[in-house]
């Protein structure tokens, strides 16, 4: 894409300057507040709407990609910002989504993260596959969970009393990335979080005054066409790194976890769920000028040198790219192997999302990473014919 130069009201220089010292004072009163005041650094699983009922509008512009990637779409005009639902959302005593059919004994339970709570759906993929198998499903998803929220919510709520099935909703997207981020806000490394405060404000002042967007991209499939937007690092993380996945604290993080429930809910059945990405669907979709500069801005992922997975700048060639698209089930295929070695079944959505996609069906909102409708009926149905292909493990 061919960039254009940022409008000057101020020369560039002042501009740079005044915004720079503003965010090195605002980094010195972060660091000194939260030195001084610990507690106050964010927990991410603290559950806010405890006994609440809401009232949820979600339009085009509510698409969270627009929150992460601040300045890079195009803005929705408010003659196309249509509302796409409108509905309520009541949460329990202790801030999980309630169920729409209620019942006073769940035999199966949900965990996860937003793709799980899903609160930009009337009816996500736990009350569909309630209806589905005529069972009662627990909803314990809560957005920007990761394995180590999940894994305190089945010591907390459903360890105590195991049901017939757990369901672990694994959205390949960022709960690998997710370990590595609650395992520093847990140790209270306020450096970091001044870190992602100075590179936010950074991009912010970097692309506010432009008038060039990055987004939305063209995405054909057959006579199908679709203006989307896409979160690129969901896209490099689906390939390993040289040493692979299993080298990485993150992926032994998710081992000893879905052991630590195997050891004690051993007569329950459990099935690890994997959720592909909206960029691993639509990439090879995306018109052939526009997935150029994709590759332009490529990554690759790595294990630094604490066993963290990160990502590093790799642009991919186009002489690489039939070899790079056959490697995004790298996670998945790892994520299959530790599930088994750990005795949970594994269902693996990427196959009925690829199929479905190259009949062109939209799946995913196209200014959001996270499902639509027909995605969360396409995920409970296939859920369902998974649970029903297995006699051994009772639905009651």
């Amino acid at each position: 894409m061919a960039e254009t130069s940022l409008p000057r009201k101020l020369p560039l220089r002042t501009r740079f300057l005044l915004a720079t010292g503003g965010i090195g004072i605002g980094v010195l009163l972060v660091g000194l507040i939260l030195t001084l005041f610990p507690g106050l650094i964010p927990g991410v699983y603290d559950r806010k709407e405890k006994g609440q009922t809401l009232h949820i509008e979600y339009r085009v512009s509510s698409g969270d990609l627009f929150t992460n990637m601040p300045g890079k779409i195009r803005p929705i005009p408010p003659d196309e910002d249509a509302l796409l639902a409108a509905f309520d959302v009541s949460w329990d005593e202790n801030g999980f989504r309630k169920p729409h059919r209620q019942a006073s004994r769940y035999p199966i339970v949900a965990v996860g993260d937003s793709f799980t709570e899903a609160v930009i759906v009337e009816f996500p993929w736990p009350d569909l596959l309630a209806e589905a198998l005529n069972v009662p499903v627990y909803n314990y998803g809560y957005r920007a969970y990761g394995p180590y929220e999940t894994q305190q919510v089945i010591r907390e709520f459903v360890l105590d009393k195991p049901p017939a099935w757990i369901l672990y909703g694994f959205f390949a997207g960022n709960d690998l990335y997710d370990i590595s981020r609650s395992f520093t806000i847990k140790e209270r490394k306020s450096l970091f979080l001044m870190e992602g405060l100075v590179e936010s404000a950074v991009e912010n002042v970097q692309t506010e005054s432009s008038d060039h967007y990055d987004f939305p991209m063209p995405t054909i499939i057959g006579s199908n066409y679709y203006e989307m937007a896409f979160l690129a690092e969901f896209l490099w993380v689906q390939q390993a790194p040289d040493r692979g996945f299993a080298a990485s604290r993150n992926l032994q993080f998710v081992d000893e976890m879905l052991a630590e429930v195997t050891r004690y809910a051993p007569d329950t059945c459990r099935a690890l769920i994997f959720i592909p990405t909206k960029e691993q669907l639509y990439y090879p979709y995306i018109y052939t000028s526009e997935r150029r500069w994709m590759r332009g801005i490529g990554q690759r992922q790595v294990i630094n040198d604490e066993g963290w997975l990160s990502l590093e700048a790799a642009p991919l060639a186009e002489s690489d790219e039939p070899e790079f698209l056959q490697r995004l089930g790298d996670q998945r295929d790892a994520l299959r192997q530790l599930a088994e070695q750990n005795q949970w079944y594994f269902i693996d959505l990427l196959p009925a999302f690829t199929e479905a996609v190259s009949r062109g069906d939209l799946l995913y909102y196209p200014y959001d990473s996270h499902w639509n409708p027909a995605g969360h009926a396409l995920a409970s149905a296939v859920i369902a014919d998974f649970m029903r292909g297995v006699p051994e493990c009772p639905l009651e």
